[in-house]
């Protein structure tokens, strides 16, 4: 059985993960002057937000329940 800190941990590596992963991707779309490859890259930036968005509202609901 998982104790609350090991979710509050998991959450928190999520997190990261996909907080990193926006950080590259926004430097990347920032940086490329091809059009072509910004189109490509775009739909992995919203793909990556939205699952930043979905991992923090999970924690936060998951640490309301806890308290």
């Amino acid at each position: 059985m998982f104790t609350e800190q090991d979710y509050r941990n998991y959450f928190d590596e999520l997190e990261n993960i996909f907080k990193k992963a926006l950080t590259i991707y926004t430097d990347l779309l920032n940086e490329i002057g091809d059009q072509s490859v910004r189109n490509k890259l775009h739909p992995l930036t919203l793909e990556s937000s939205e699952a930043f968005r979905f991992i923090r509202t999970q924690k936060g609901n998951f640490s309301s329940k806890t308290t």
